[in-house]
């Protein structure tokens, strides 16, 4: 948007007639009191010789006075004159529609709480924690843990000397996962195992849906990481697009053992 700015500047000058003068005498106040018709007249009254016929409001006065008033009233007439300056502003205004954020559902992290920080009535949502399980000297509890100012899922499964197996897992909907998208997956975990031996050992499994994205354990599986790891795991869905459930499931049937999971996400990629 262009815009033309005109400022109005007045100047006044006092009236000067070069090296004379202007006293307002009664001759010049009468001029001025009648401006109007004063000014026409003036204008060739000074002219020499002055031979036109003075007004009725100066007629009583010498041609001499009324030349000089005259004088002084064209002079502050045309020195009192209002002058424009003229300035040519321009502003441009960039009228535009705001431009809208674009979000691919495809891409991006799609875990919600990875971390297991924020909770509802001790919850954290959206995850789903399995029920807590006690059947003749077996348990299993998925829950989550704070220490040192840290947050995380723990699962964990007891089966004492009862020599049978059990299992626990938290899972999450994942909405917006799409057929063809590489995707990455990343956690934090530990794994804990108590009174384990050939044949007794705990394992971990990741799936999407029907999709298996991370094994851990006998007989095939990854190394399960005794001390905390961060691992990452890379994958093109092959699925449909629509909600899946993210799953981690822990299962033992060592006298005992836990799991503990933190900083989980899901990141798609082109």
């Amino acid at each position: 948007m262009k815009t033309l700015t005109t400022i109005a500047l007045l100047a006044l000058v006092p009236d000067i007639v070069l090296g004379t003068t202007c006293n307002a005498d009664n001759v010049l106040r009468a001029l001025r009191a009648n401006s109007a018709q004063a000014s026409p007249f003036c204008s060739t009254y000074t002219l020499p010789p002055p031979n036109q016929p003075l007004p009725t409001y100066v007629s009583q006065y010498p041609a001499s006075r009324v030349s000089s008033a005259c004088t002084c009233l064209i002079t502050t007439t045309t020195t009192s004159t209002a002058t424009t300056l003229t300035t040519s502003t321009t502003s441009t205004t960039t009228s535009s529609s705001p431009t809208p954020t674009l979000t691919d559902p495809c891409r991006g992290d799609l875990i919600q709480n990875g971390g297991f920080e924020n909770t509802v009535n001790y919850q954290p949502v959206p995850w789903i924690f399995a029920p807590e399980t006690q059947n003749n000297g077996q348990s299993t509890v998925a829950s989550t843990y704070t220490g040192n100012g840290n947050t995380y899922a723990s699962l964990y499964v007891n089966n004492g000397n009862t020599g049978g197996s059990g299992g626990t897992y938290i899972k999450q909907n994942i909405p917006g996962l799409c057929n063809g998208v590489t995707y990455t997956l990343t956690y934090t975990s530990q794994i804990t195992i108590n009174g384990g031996q050939p044949g007794r050992a705990c394992s971990v499994h990741i799936d999407l849906a029907d999709q298996q994205l991370v094994f851990i354990g006998p007989p095939n599986g990854d190394i399960p990481p005794f001390q905390k790891q961060t691992r990452s795991y890379q994958f093109e869905y092959s699925g449909t697009r629509g909600s899946n459930t993210l799953t981690v499931s822990f299962s033992c049937n060592a006298p005992s053992g836990s799991y503990s999971i933190d900083d989980i996400s899901l990141v798609g990629r082109s």
